[in-house]
């Protein structure tokens, strides 16, 4: 008769000083969350004109009134709606009227690549309103935690079809994993199918059917998304930002901004957040 405990594994890596045998039972995968900005803003004129940023936009309109338009879907934000938009979505917005809002920009780190465009609404529910009650009184304390947990609830609320399948081949994850560390240096599909143990075709096939997108495409996504992040929250040079995001130049990096993001580096860094 087998002993139940037989079926228990070491969790720590030979060689460790540490002893620790058990099985897991359930296994989730990690997610990160980054909070680039939480305000309430009062707007005279908010058009913006094919808008694409790296970020989630999580809005909570407050009074006024405000039309959003994605490809060919015009969306008008109303009072008691929450409305969230994943990032590299390209926006478009007018307001006929004077419109004021609570807005929320955020990252999740990897699952960014598993969001689909578009616009998704939801209506405030207690437990929104109740985070957004508290954000009315907070007084800028260092860590935002109704921001947070707005974003948090909102996200939960999300339907299925916002995100792509979100079980990731662990080939595409070592090569997303290579992708993004070595996003300043010189590298190509080779070397990240050499990181992920598998030949180039089949790594292109592997990131076409989970992310809809090549090796190379999730590599410009990063690279992009880190130089809006550097134009944005650094003060280096358009030059720096270049050669730091793995572009050969400021002339190239500049052509791929705005042909993929619709901006050139220096009117992204002078544009505010809405």
């Amino acid at each position: 008769m087998n002993n139940p405990r037989d079926k228990f594994f070491s969790l720590v890596p030979d060689g460790s000083p540490h002893d620790v045998k058990g099985e897991r039972e359930v296994m989730l995968p990690g997610m990160s969350l980054e909070i680039h900005a939480t305000r309430k803003i009062r707007l005279e004129q908010w058009d913006l004109k094919g808008l694409i940023d790296p970020y989630w936009r999580l809005y909570c309109p407050v009074e006024g009134k405000a039309i959003v338009c994605i490809g060919d879907k015009e969306i008008e934000l109303v009072p008691g709606n929450l409305y969230l938009i994943p990032p590299r979505t390209s926006i478009t917005s007018h307001n006929p009227e004077p419109f004021t809002k609570w807005y929320v920009h955020f990252i999740l780190g990897r699952s960014d690549l598993l969001s689909v465009s578009g616009i998704y609404t939801q209506e405030i529910d207690e437990i929104s309103q109740g985070f957004i009650d508290t954000l009315n009184n907070a007084k800028g304390e260092p860590c935002n935690w109704e921001s947070a947990s707005l974003v948090i609830h909102a996200l939960g609320n999300l339907p299925s079809s916002a995100w792509t399948d979100q079980k990731l081949d662990p080939r595409v994850e070592k090569a997303m994993d290579f992708l993004e560390t070595n996003l300043a240096r010189k590298i190509n599909a080779e070397d990240a199918a050499k990181a992920a143990g598998v030949s180039v075709r089949n790594l292109n096939h592997l990131f076409r059917s989970q992310l809809r997108v090549a090796p190379m495409g999730v590599l410009l996504n990063y690279r992009l998304d880190k130089a809006c992040h550097l134009l944005r929250h650094s003060d280096q040079s358009i030059e720096q930002v270049a050669e730091n995001c793995g572009f050969p130049n400021r002339y190239y990096f500049s052509r791929m901004l705005k042909q993929h993001r619709g901006i050139s580096p220096a009117a992204y860094r002078k544009g505010q957040l809405y």
